[in-house]
């Protein structure tokens, strides 16, 4: 990767006391499979281990800058893209891990004669999960709450295409240095989380598309230096979102959603409320999410004057990133799995057993009993509550007894026909089923009851299918069967 030579694209590196990080991340640049020059540049932000020790040691190609105090990642990165050289800048987070071909395949992506291009996002995967997926990109919904497209899904054949999304995740992804000048680069007042959403948000309003590459594949260990802290992150999402929001979205689309806005963003706290916090927690969660009103009611002329500077240079509509398939028609929290990594509470997947029971209804589904694979819920002309599932789905059920009946009532299915499901339960193919496209329950017997304990329902469809190239509308999901219930009996 050292260069003498004006290098093709820069690679910057933010890096906040990433001691044990930095070296598989930089080693990982080093076996880039591609002849073509790139320069490093690690912008260490204001560190107290031995980081800048490593990148000056190990790694004299890499050139080195160091804040002398923390500024965040957001104003970090910026600190690294004024002295890139390159025409394409890539981000990476300090503790990803790139496949060798990644720089190879993004750079082909990026010089590609592809009209508009401004970014290209990762296919990111959950380091130490070999299959679940970190990132594909991601989309915005008209609350503004944004979400890593497939994040803690399976990796399937779903995401081996190349798609247009709303933002590239900063963990691993290329932009031309062009339109990242042209945009001010990353809004600092965010520092953590939220830069990159705000980045391609403005990238696609200002007529710039962000493209999902999914043959550049990298691996993320997710968080690792944001540490742990629930409260604080759930303070800067909410903080940070409100911020992008007024910002970026159009005066007639904010006041079509303003009662839904005030509504979710109670629920959002009650949400929190109820996925096993502490004592302590639950008294200082209302505290944190009032601050993160206060702090954007502080900010607010600020926040108005970037308003003015996006709605002056604004080419492209909210309708038009409708149609589009990156601002999602969408009313509510998003589609996010649960994390595999889990929360410590002795199972090693994340899940509070006691909130779970030998049922699950959709329409108050807690969120411990749902895997990763489902969306938002939804209710029928008939006032009956479903989800779709994704191409695979996971509930997770409890039982003190053996059970020797699955029930699964599904609503809708594949509009050409019936859906083919394949059930496990505990990684075990316990039977398939056809689902037509109607209400119907499906008694699965058992031959092997299922034991005392907590247990997993995967529904898996084998003919998933997508409703803007089946029905000819705008909804870009990937859809396999609409659940109603499933429980053991």
């Amino acid at each position: 990767m050292e260069t003498e030579e004006r290098p093709l694209a820069s690679v910057v590196i933010a890096n906040f006391r990433g001691e044990t990080l930095l070296a598989p991340c930089l080693d990982s640049l080093r076996a880039q499979d591609t002849d073509l020059p790139f320069e490093v540049i690690v912008v260490d932000d204001g560190s107290d281990d031995g980081s800048a020790e490593i990148v000056t040691s190990r790694y004299p190609e890499v050139k080195l800058l160091v804040n002398r105090r923390n500024m965040g990642p957001a104003a970090a990165k910026n600190v690294g893209a004024a002295e890139a050289r390159g025409d394409y800048i890539a981000f990476l987070d300090n503790d990803v891990e790139l496949h060798p071909s990644w720089m190879k395949y993004m750079l082909e992506a990026m010089t590609a004669d592809h009209d508009g291009l401004g970014a290209c996002a990762s296919h990111i995967m959950l380091n130490g999960h070999s299959t679940v997926l970190n990132s594909t990109g991601g989309l915005i919904n008209m609350l503004g709450y944004a979400w890593d497209r497939g994040i803690f899904n399976e990796d399937s054949r779903t995401y081996s295409y190349s798609q247009r999304v709303m933002y590239a995740c900063t963990a691993a992804m290329m932009i031309k240095r062009g339109v990242f000048e042209e945009l001010g680069g990353f809004d600092e007042r965010y520092r953590y989380l939220f830069e990159d959403v705000d980045l391609g948000w403005r990238m696609n309003i200002r007529g710039y598309r962000v493209a999902y590459e999914p043959r550049a594949v990298a691996r993320h260990l997710l968080s690792s230096t944001m540490g742990r802290r629930r409260l604080r992150n759930q303070y800067l999402y909410e903080r940070n979102r409100l911020r992008a929001l007024i910002k970026n979205m159009e005066r007639e689309t904010l006041r079509l959603v303003r009662k839904e806005l005030v509504f979710w963003f109670g629920q959002r706290m009650r949400s929190e409320m109820e996925s096993g916090l502490t004592a302590r927690q639950k008294a200082v969660l209302p505290l944190r999410m009032a601050q993160a009103l206060a702090w954007n009611l502080i900010r607010l002329p600020d926040t108005l004057r970037l308003r003015k500077e996006v709605a002056d240079t604004r080419v492209v509509s909210d309708l038009e990133l409708i149609s589009a398939g990156v601002l999602c028609p969408q009313i509510g929290e998003p589609p996010v799995g649960l994390d595999p990594r889990g929360n410590g509470n002795g199972n090693g997947i994340g899940i509070d057993e006691r909130e779970l029971g030998t049922k699950v209804e959709m329409a108050r589904a807690k969120p411990a009993a749902l895997g990763p694979g489902w969306y938002d819920p939804e209710t029928d002309v008939r006032g009956v509550s479903f989800r779709w599932t994704a191409e695979s789905a996971s509930v997770y059920l409890r039982s003190g007894r053996r059970r020797r009946q699955l029930c699964i009532r599904t609503v809708m299915a594949h509009p050409d026909g019936l859906s083919r499901v394949a059930v496990r339960i505990d990684g075990r193919q316990v039977s398939t089923f056809e689902a037509p496209n109607g209400y119907h329950v499906h008694r699965i017997p058992l031959t092997h009851p299922v034991e005392p304990g907590l247990r997993e329902v995967e529904l898996r469809v084998e003919n998933p299918f997508r409703p803007r190239d089946t029905l000819r509308v705008e909804d870009r999901r990937t859809l396999g069967i609409a659940v109603a219930y499933v429980g053991l009996h």
